[in-house]
């Protein structure tokens, strides 16, 4: 649990520095508290303001009296650089590496660094895209020139031209809903290219301004112009049209890896930093690279609203009505459009939600439910029948991330 009050003057507190609360910083802090309760911690989040400086961080110090610091360098903040005057640990989530040699700065001895695995996450994006064997590739960056943006387009753009294909790439700086300019060049650039074409947006915004830019283009989504974005925010991704398909980094694995660097950082007070990255979960695919078979209009709503509310505990007996006629005549059409029953398609939805969960640090206990199953045990033996394996064989099998991962 998150803890606000005061604490003594010992210490026992873990500040973590961050800017807007996004869904990302969120996902973090969650990571981080789950280390910090196995370990005792307390940890306090707190908001420098734009342009602060080391002054405003060492009041916060005197003030907590922390055990160490973790700050998350998102594109809207302004966190200092730690100096070598820090005498406590220090770990950073998504810096610039290119910001520590172009001011030239002094780390203290005991500092981290926890970076987006940007290599893996556009390899995932580039092996969904080359399965389809496009006419064209292409990467759209994001609004501003981030350098996970530009690392994602250079990995994007070899791993492409590393399987005999070549790509194009669109500097989205500036691209927003109002800035006409852009927005038409981004329409010309994309009725420019090869179609079908598979394109990664640097996330899911700028893949959202692309879906937006090729609807008023008159660009077929996922027919001539299949869109990939990176984050996977299931409430926005849900509301593009069509709904976006997208790769979930693992900030809560993030927040993790930076509590087990603070207590390395605290244990071993090493001479040389330490670094570690969080990868993805998992690739959620929705209609932006989709393309369904043409059923009957009752088939395809019961179908989009299992894929949707599978794991909120519905029953076949929901999706009936969607059908239209009697139980039997609904289970006969549907089997008839898919080959298996309407209870098949839920629980293979739930199952899917399964192993996602599966390879990520949820616990066990809590599978069950997350994933739309009336319990545990029900879980457990519907799993081992399908699979052939329990939920902890299949999560060791996918070597889940530990805590005690080395960094």
């Amino acid at each position: 649990m998150l803890s606000t009050t005061r604490q003594s003057e010992t210490g026992n507190t873990i500040l973590f520095l961050h800017g807007s609360l996004f869904r990302t910083t969120r996902l973090f802090l969650s990571g981080l508290a789950s280390v910090a309760a196995k370990r005792g911690w307390n940890v306090q989040h707190a908001t420098p303001p734009h342009g602060t400086g080391m002054a405003y961080i060492h009041k916060l110090i005197s003030f907590w009296h922390p055990l160490g610091i973790v700050a998350v360098y998102s594109p809207d903040t302004r966190i200092p650089l730690p100096d070598s005057n820090l005498a406590i640990p220090f770990v950073c989530i998504d810096l610039d590496p290119s910001l520590l040699s172009r001011r030239r700065v002094h780390l203290p001895r005991r500092t981290g660094f926890v970076h987006c695995d940007s290599l893996n996450l556009t390899k995932m994006a580039a092996k969904t895209l080359l399965e389809h064997d496009f006419a064209a590739y292409a990467y759209v960056s994001a609004y501003t020139r981030y350098h996970w943006s530009e690392q994602r387009k250079r990995y994007f753009r070899e791993a492409v031209e590393l399987n005999g294909r070549t790509c194009q790439c669109f500097d989205g700086t500036g691209l927003t809903t109002s800035d006409t300019t852009t927005s038409e060049r981004l329409g010309r650039w994309l009725a420019a290219l090869p179609k079908p074409c598979g394109l990664l947006a640097a996330n899911d915004r700028t893949a959202a301004q692309v879906l937006s830019v090729a609807a008023h283009e008159g660009i077929k989504v996922p027919d001539e112009l299949s869109v990939l974005g990176i984050d996977d925010d299931e409430d926005f991704c849900e509301s593009t049209t069509p709904p976006l398909s997208s790769i979930r980094c693992d900030f809560y694995g993030g927040g993790m890896r930076a509590g087990e660097m603070i207590g390395k950082l605290l244990e071993n007070r090493p001479n040389r930093e330490l670094t570690d990255s969080y990868g993805a979960v998992r690739l959620t695919i929705r209609q932006s690279t989709r393309r369904l078979p043409k059923y009957a209009p009752s088939i395809s709503l019961a179908l989009e609203t299992i894929r949707l509310r599978a794991t909120e505990g519905i029953t076949a007996a929901d999706i009936i009505p969607l059908i239209g006629g009697s139980r039997r005549s609904a289970e006969r059409k549907f089997r008839a459009a898919m080959g298996h029953s309407l209870l098949e398609e839920i629980l293979n939805v739930r199952f899917e939600k399964v192993k996602e969960l599966l390879a990520t640090t949820v616990p066990l206990k809590a599978v069950a439910l997350l994933a739309g199953f009336s319990s545990s045990n029900n879980l457990q033996r519907l799993f081992k029948a399908r699979f052939g394996m329990t939920l902890t064989d299949y999560r060791r099998k996918n070597q889940v991330p530990r805590l005690d991962r080395t960094c």
